[in-house]
């Protein structure tokens, strides 16, 4: 799984940390983590499906004593429990603009000194942003309702989060950009994943109907493949993973030698 192996090498996983993933899903990326560095796993998530699902391919895998998944707010976190890393993927665009503050608030207070919070999100261009969260569109009408994907600024801006952790340059494909506090698009990978996800769709139709959905519903999806993958195209999109420390933290790093070029000073 490309996403783990990207997400352990950004964040620097090793066997003696316990690891926190705020919105765990399906439980596959805890899964697989755990598989890729033995380390202890923290998944918290809304959903009671998800949970039941998540917890049934942990005791499949016998990593019960590895992997624990809560049905828990992260708001609702304790506050005297210390994450060495923290993980979000795909889960910050479902916080919302009026409340991003208080979700990186809440990181920083679960993160332990040393520690690590990496973020993958959909970002949404920086100049059609205050449009976006303040018009209902098709997504929000029909596919996340209440979901809000943040300009890379607004997410990533320290200031803007007002709270002690800076992000550094790491991007999904490993290799650091040549300027602090900046990431690297994959709007091509996602663009032909939408792409292959619209023909699945398409090609599964009939599969679809006869478990009783309506061709509504499969025209709704193959129109989101289709709008999301123009959103890449065109830039409107982005899909960042960014890595943030509290300032001066270089214990975080590890001993492992800094091999990324030097930015312009």
């Amino acid at each position: 799984m490309v996403e783990a192996k990207c997400v352990q090498i950004q964040a620097r996983i090793s066997k003696e940390h316990h690891i926190l993933e705020i919105g765990c899903g399906w439980g596959s990326l805890a899964l697989e983590v755990v598989k890729r560095t033995g380390c202890k796993y923290t998944g918290i998530t809304l959903s009671e499906k998800q949970l039941q699902y998540a917890e049934m391919k942990v005791k499949e895998a016998g990593l019960q004593d590895r992997i624990e998944l809560l049905l828990c707010d992260y708001r609702q976190l304790p506050k005297s429990y210390k994450y060495d890393r923290i993980i979000s993927c795909g889960m910050i665009e479902h916080v919302g603009h009026e409340v991003m503050q208080e979700f990186f608030r809440c990181c920083e207070s679960a993160l332990a000194e040393n520690g690590l919070l990496v973020l993958q999100f959909i970002a949404m261009a920086e100049e059609k942003y205050d449009e976006f969260r303040r018009s209902a569109g098709f997504i929000r009408e029909y596919i996340f309702p209440g979901g809000c994907s943040p300009s890379l600024s607004h997410c990533g801006a320290p200031r803007r989060n007002r709270m002690p952790l800076l992000p550094h340059a790491q991007t999904l494909a490993g290799k650091p950009p040549r300027k602090p506090e900046t990431c690297c698009s994959l709007y091509l990978h996602c663009f032909e994943v939408l792409l292959h996800f619209g023909i699945d769709i398409f090609v599964s139709s009939s599969k679809i109907l006869a478990m009783g959905f309506n061709e509504k519903l499969i025209r709704i999806w193959e129109y989101y493949f289709d709008y999301c993958a123009a959103g890449f195209k065109y830039c409107i999109l982005g899909d960042y993973q960014i890595v943030f420390s509290r300032p001066g933290d270089v214990a975080a790093f590890g001993n492992k030698p800094y091999n990324a070029v030097p930015g312009d000073y």
